[in-house]
């Protein structure tokens, strides 16, 4: 059973997680933190280089998402299907911005079943709520299942409304300190720089990537924090940009989102964007980075991880390790956008049905050879 998306009234919009129950089998918000935070455990979700970096802080992460939780939809919401006999799938869906929503930790006990379950609708409640302007997902480019599905996106969507881009992630020791380059002027976002910002995170990350965070109408997420707040969390975005001379466009810029901990469990919801122009000569590049970073360290202050998690492209790799900052893996980010939901909900559809019509025929195949 699917559901009908061009004939839904603002009640079913209302009760969209009955609808998705009946649909598609799955339920909305249905376990404990300590139950969800069980089934990722069981399905080794934690790999070990992010278990060592998340484990210290869990006591913390668990509070968040249950101050999260009691927001109900509208800040958190994990879908979750299957059964203990069968195995379970979940996959949780987090507020980034006023209409940004970022999709994450898609689990599954063995059971693919399920696994589409959850995907699909997921796509269906962005749908049926009509809430959303935009959504991402993170992914490691190695990780073979998540790249098959997410990163073959664009092609069934369409480069209007998705993208897929690799970049660097790195941690930066948040007590070092390192002194700005005096050749490049580093000032604080104002609305005077919303055209500059705007431009330049579009050359550097796309349209789509300014379209989902919302740079051109909420650069430091007031609103978003505003709904944040409501629980006794927070989620603001400082930003900063660096000019050379008297140059009247940005060269560079860091974006230093702040959020609940472990919300993600890479940090993603802390991190620093750091954006460089891709025409700056390479011999720049040091200067800008480490004036860009020295600033946007005051929006860590009160950071719990001894690390700032930094999000970058290759341009300013050999910067980043020149700070002492350590490359820990690469990630795509994935964007797509509310016009391309439904292209979105097919593209997965159709791998799954490929992938479970595989997986029958081996077992019909397994059966006749025993």
């Amino acid at each position: 059973m699917t559901l009908d998306f061009q004939n839904q009234d603002l009640d079913n919009r209302l009760s969209w997680g009955s609808k998705l129950g009946e649909a598609y089998g799955v339920k909305v918000n249905a376990l404990s933190v300590d139950e969800l935070f069980g089934l990722y455990e069981r399905a080794g979700f934690l790999y070990p280089a992010k278990a060592a970096r998340l484990l210290p802080y869990m006591d913390l992460v668990r509070e968040n998402w249950r101050r999260l939780l009691q927001a109900g939809d509208s800040l958190l919401y994990v879908l979750t299907a299957g059964n203990e006999e069968k195995g379970g799938a979940s996959i949780a869906v987090w507020r980034t911005t006023g209409r940004g929503w970022i999709s994450q930790h898609l689990v599954s006990e063995n059971n693919p079943l399920a696994s589409r379950a959850v995907m699909l609708a997921g796509s269906a409640g962005a749908m049926l709520r009509g809430l959303d302007e935009s959504h991402q997902n993170w992914f490691r480019p190695e990780n073979r299942f998540p790249a098959r599905v997410f990163g073959s996106m664009v092609q069934s969507i369409g480069e209007s409304y998705a993208s897929v881009r690799r970049h660097m992630y790195f941690a930066l020791p948040r007590e070092r300190t390192f002194e700005p380059n005096e050749s490049v002027h580093i000032v604080p976002y104002g609305p005077s720089h919303q055209e500059g910002l705007c431009a330049l995170a579009a050359l550097v990350r796309g349209n789509i990537y300014v379209n989902s965070e919302e740079l051109k109408h909420d650069v430091e997420l007031q609103y978003v924090n505003d709904l944040y707040r409501g629980v006794g969390l927070r989620r603001t975005r400082q930003v900063w940009l660096a000019y050379r001379d008297s140059g009247d466009e940005p060269i560079g810029a860091v974006m230093a989102y702040r959020g609940p901990l472990g919300v993600n469990f890479s940090f993603i919801e802390n991190r620093c964007d750091l954006l460089l122009h891709p025409a700056m000569p390479e011999s720049d590049v040091p200067a800008v980075v480490r004036s860009l970073l020295n600033a946007s360290r005051a929006a860590y202050a009160d950071f719990e991880l001894n690390d700032i998690p930094v999000i970058a492209d290759q341009i300013a790799a050999s910067a980043l390790a020149g700070l002492g900052a350590e490359f820990l893996r690469n990630y795509c980010h994935g964007i797509w956008l509310q016009r391309g939901q439904s292209h979105f909900y097919g593209h997965v559809d159709h791998f799954y049905s490929r992938l479970l019509n595989r997986t029958a025929k081996h077992n019909i195949e397994s059966s006749l050879t025993v």
